[in-house]
This record gives structure tokens, sequence and C-alpha cells, in this order.
């Protein structure tokens, strides 16, 4: 973060979603004041720095650049490095429970750390995953060491919600809370952290209007403004990508394990011709989401076939996608890891192929 006040008030204004107007109002003087303040034409008064910091829900601290933010990021770091060597156990259950188990210290010991207790939030939904007795069943023998983690991630997801002024963080922290309820079977507090995330069902959304902004900021000068554009195509693309790998990740899921078979088959292809679409513009997408979601687009359609008594099918199924995979752009590294992310659910999911009673959900984590 920047160690100017100006910067720090624009950066957490827009964090808050406040124009200058907005933020004027609120603190009961004017835009020009505001102005002022970001271009740094001028320092708001030492009275105001309270106001200002309680009205942007950050610490005055912050405001005026005094985190320690590179400390910050090293702790956040490490906790990460640590929690993907935890990840390298082959339980799935286990490691999901020592991961949050590992995140609850942590976050005890790092507050303030968003960013860290986001991931708290996000791997405890994965937990609840495998402990919800209609899905997994794990841990029912240890009620109480489970109960313990939900109670505590709850917590410190609210302070979250409440304290920090990056909106990303906030939305993925409802997103994880909104998947804990749904394990749990409290869907009245599911759909009250559903109904605060961003929707697209207005069409207004932000990413499309932005992309129009930057080009009339260039003026009259269309070829500057269709440059700078282009910029903005490229990281809204990305955003596009996400959400409609996760989309695709949730449709392939369900109709692999309870549609009618050649429903599931049409349904599985046409998720696929979606993803290779993307693919062919490889810069445009998130590639570690496009190999997982892939990959599960591939293992549901076996699944469907498995479901409908077709082993055979299923295999040559199998053996087009590796031949697909072997011939797509994709470096070594990457075809290897789709492979190995396919053979590892095979082997997990062996137990259920067939089974309609125990499904496991990929929450989107």
């Amino acid at each position: 973060m920047s160690t100017t006040l100006g910067k720090n008030i624009k950066t957490f204004r827009k964090n808050k979603g406040f124009t200058q107007e907005e933020l004027a109002d609120l603190l009961n003087i004017t835009p020009q004041a505001v102005s002022k303040w970001e271009s740094e034409s001028g320092l708001p008064d030492v009275s105001m720095l309270i106001p200002l910091a309680q009205v942007l829900g950050v610490t005055t601290d912050a405001l005026l650049g005094y985190d320690n933010i590179s400390e910050n990021e090293e702790i956040t770091s490490r906790i990460k490095d640590n929690v993907a060597r935890l990840s390298n156990n082959k339980d799935r259950a286990q490691r999901a429970l020592e991961v949050c188990e590992y995140l609850s210290t942590e976050t005890n010991l790092n507050p303030g750390n968003f960013e860290i207790i986001k991931d708290y939030v996000q791997q405890t939904a994965n937990l609840s995953m495998y402990e919800d007795p209609v899905l997994e069943g794990y841990f029912q023998d240890q009620p109480d060491r489970i109960q313990k983690i939900y109670k505590d991630c709850i917590r410190k997801g609210a302070y979250l919600i409440s304290h920090c002024s990056d909106r990303d963080l906030v939305d993925k922290t409802h997103y994880a809370l909104a998947w804990i309820y749904i394990h749990l079977k409290d869907f009245d507090k599911a759909k009250a952290h559903i109904n605060v995330l961003p929707s697209l069902s207005t069409g207004s959304i932000r990413e499309n209007i932005d992309m129009e902004l930057v080009f009339f900021e260039a003026g009259y000068d269309k070829a500057k403004g269709f440059d700078n554009m282009k910029v903005k195509i490229k990281e809204n693309s990305r955003l596009l990508f996400l959400l409609t790998a996760a989309m695709i990740n949730t449709i392939s899921q369900n109709y692999g394990w309870y549609g009618d078979r050649e429903e599931a088959y049409e349904v599985c292809n046409w998720c696929e011709n979606i993803l290779k679409a993307y693919i062919a513009k490889k810069e445009y997408i998130d590639i570690d989401k496009y190999l997982r979601v892939r990959r599960s687009v591939a293992f549901f359609r076996m699944v469907a076939a498995k479901r409908a008594g077709e082993g055979e099918f299923a295999e040559q199924l199998y053996t087009k996608f590796a031949e697909e995979i072997k011939a797509e752009d994709l470096t070594d590294e990457e075809k290897s890891r789709i492979m190995d992310m396919l053979h590892s659910d095979i082997a997990y999911y062996s137990r259920y192929t067939g089974d309609q009673d125990n499904k496991e959900t990929d929450n989107g984590q």
C-alpha cells in the first residue's frame, strides 16, 4: 500500500464503493474537498482523520500508511505455504480437518489478516461438505471437534464482513458461509448470505460499463480508447471465464450424478465445448481453473456412463479425453496435472459410482 494519504483515501473509498460525492455527504464536507485530498493538492484536517477512517472502515494507521503491509504479506505467504504442505495428505477429509484447525490457530494469532480469515472460512466450507451426513458423513464420532471449528469460523467470518473494506474478500466470505449453512441445514442463514452477493440478474454489471468507461476517458482519440479498452477486455474476460467455469462445474456435476443417460451426455458435451472455446484464447482465462473444470466435466460424463451400466463406454471416454489433452495447447506440467486430478477423482469416487445416495459436491472453493 502507498504511504501517501491521498492515494490511501482514494483506494479505501473505491473499496467501499463510494463516489467522491457520497464520501463527502457522509463526512458533511464538499466533494471538492475530497477531490483535493485524493489529488494531494490539500490534506484533511487532523480532526477529520478518525471520522474518515470510521466511514472507510479502516484504522487510522492504515489510512496514514503506517501498518506494516510487507510483514503482513510475509505472514500470509508463510501460512499459505503451510496450508499447501498440509494439503499433500492423501486422505481428503482428514486434510480438510487439519487445514481448518491450523487456520483456526493462525487467525487467532493474526486477527487482522483478512486474507487468511477468508481462506479459513473457505476451507471450513470444504470441511462442511465432508462432515455433511447426507453427503460424505465423516467425523460423526467427533462432533465437538467439528462444531468448535464451525463456531470459530462463523464468528471470524462475521468479523471480516463487518470490518473488511475489500469487497472481493467480503463476497468470497459470504459465499463460503452460505455453503457452511447449507451443509448445516440452516437454509435461512444460507439465504441471508446468498442474498447480499452480487447478481447478474439485471445485466447492469460493473465490469461491462467499466470497459466502456476507459474507452470514453480517452476522449475522441478512438485508437487510444480502444487500446485502453482491450486491456479491460482481457481483465474482464478472465472474470467472465471464472464465472462460466464455476457454473459449468455445477451443471456437469449434477447432470453426471442425477441426469438421464442421454441428457447427461448431451449437457456434458455442451459444457466441454464451451471450455474448448475458451482455451482458444488461453491468455484470457485462468489456466488453473480451466484444468480443474475441464477434468470435472470429463469425469462426470464418465460417471453418467457408469451409472448407466456402460463401463466399457466410460473407459472409451477416458481414453478419448486423455488423447485430447495430449494434443491440446498445454504445457507438459499442465497435461500431467489435469490427468493426475482425473485419476484422483476416479480413485476417490469409485465407491460412489452407481450409488445415488452419497455424492460429494464441489462447493466452488
